[in-house]
């Protein structure tokens, strides 16, 4: 094994009996990648899946993912190849990339890892690319070396090692790849930038890329100390609402780094500023938002900011859907709905539940010898949003309710059952969160 391998992989590499994801262009960099995935996994074995997108493009695409399938499984791993079917046209970079995640991240687990050939030269271009595009602090800490990917992680191993490095790499190893014509094409932002623009910035300006990367350390320091500040109230992967910070400052930085754990661009300064202001100043009952993108805004409901994203939440039920579910001890059981999965798992009893979703007309208890309440009693008292009410299963045990999408109902101590559940949103392509 190479000593590389072992530095470069060794610390993102996952536990036993999780998978390795690995997403090949076909490239030089990715295959440089793919190589030193072959040598650490000879030495701690892990199920390899070598991910290829066809973007129906190119007219080399073909024999591009049977020269990539070929490497793959001459390595010994598993491959998939996913189509994409894009057209040319305005933001396909962006478009393409958005795509890829999507069809990988539909087969990645929990705590499975997935990992790209960005590298340092990327990180520079990136920097570049979000100083042209105005973006704040968040946006020059540059590309994450990890972050959330739906139920796994996405990890950059290659964000130390520059692009020359890597093609040496290649050439020690006599490694074969391909080459995309379309990676010469100077009207994409990123190939203008890489071939025109900065060879000349260099040139003027030596040292540009260490500048830009000591840059991006300042930026991501100062965004560190952000967080920190905002303590609890910081937006958090995984969690798609946070309490209200205080003053309208922080509530901006809250929107900022909901947009960075989601991986979306935030909005505007003055869109966000005034967003904030709103926060604070309107009455409570109204619901403040800001758009993030097409399908998502981030809104305030009550003390809190929640971030919505219809594509992944679905449509609102029309009629109620009733099951009835009687479980044996030691049980688990998945329930699929239209915008999402149910988990029902038993402990040592046996268990009859009840599960509403599109719930309406309906009165529960918290606890046995509680009483009954409305659906609007119960959502109030309990924090269920008026967006989540019909797009959430609601699981009962009789007429005691037991929990509402993935808020706890129970009374402490007032309902004993050994009923374990857990609620996940499943967009209508399989993928657990949307990502860019």
């Amino acid at each position: 094994m190479s000593v590389a391998a072992e530095g470069l992989l060794g610390p993102h590499w996952p536990a036993v009996d999780h998978r390795v994801h690995l997403m090949v262009s076909g490239g030089s960099d990715s295959m440089a990648l793919l190589a030193l995935v072959g040598d650490f996994s000879k030495v701690v074995p892990r199920t390899v899946i070598v991910h290829h997108c066809h973007h129906g493009v190119a007219a080399e695409a073909d024999n591009w993912s049977i020269f990539v399938q070929s490497e793959a499984e001459r390595k010994g791993f598993v491959f998939r190849l996913h189509y994409l079917n894009l057209d040319l046209g305005p933001e396909f970079e962006a478009r393409a990339r958005e795509l890829r995640y999507e069809k990988v991240m539909s087969e990645v687990t929990a705590n499975e890892v997935v990992l790209t050939a960005h590298h340092r030269d990327d990180q520079i271009e990136t920097l570049l690319i979000r100083l042209s595009q105005g973006s704040g602090l968040i946006g020059l800490g540059g590309i994450p070396i990890s972050r959330a990917f739906g139920l796994g992680l996405l990890v950059r191993p290659l964000l130390s090692v520059s692009r020359k490095q890597l093609s040496q790499v290649v050439t020690v190893r006599n490694l074969k790849y391909i080459e995309d014509p379309s990676n010469q094409d100077p009207s994409y932002l990123r190939n203008f930038i890489r071939l025109q623009f900065l060879p000349e910035l260099a040139r003027v300006a030596p040292g540009i890329g260490e500048k830009l990367l000591e840059l991006s350390k300042l930026a991501t320091g100062r965004t560190e100390q952000l967080a920190s500040r905002l303590g609890k109230h910081l937006p958090v992967s995984g969690v798609e609402y946070v309490d209200m910070a205080s003053t309208e400052i922080l509530i901006a930085w809250q929107v900022r780094f909901f947009a960075q754990m989601q991986a979306s661009y935030a909005p505007s300064t003055s869109q966000i500023l005034e967003f904030a202001r709103q926060c604070l100043e309107a009455a409570d009952d109204r619901s403040p938002e800001v758009p993030v993108g097409p399908n998502v805004v981030i809104r305030r409901w009550g003390e809190k900011l929640y971030w919505i994203d219809s594509k992944k939440l679905g449509e609102e039920v029309e009629n109620e859907i009733v099951r009835f579910e009687k479980l044996a001890p030691k049980q688990l059981v998945e329930l699929r709905f239209p915008n999402g999965v149910l988990t029902l798992r038993t402990g040592a009893m046996s268990e009859n539940v009840s599960i509403f979703w599109g719930v309406e007309g309906r009165s529960f208890r918290r606890g046995r010898n509680r009483p009954l309440q409305s659906l609007k009693q119960l959502a109030q008292t309990l924090g269920v949003p008026p967006w989540l009410r019909k797009r959430t299963p609601l699981v009962a045990i009789s007429d005691q309710i037991i929990g509402w999408g993935d808020i706890d109902c129970r009374e402490c101590g007032l309902i004993a059952h050994s009923l374990h559940w857990g609620w996940r949103f499943v967009t209508r392509n399989g993928v657990d969160s949307s990502v860019s």
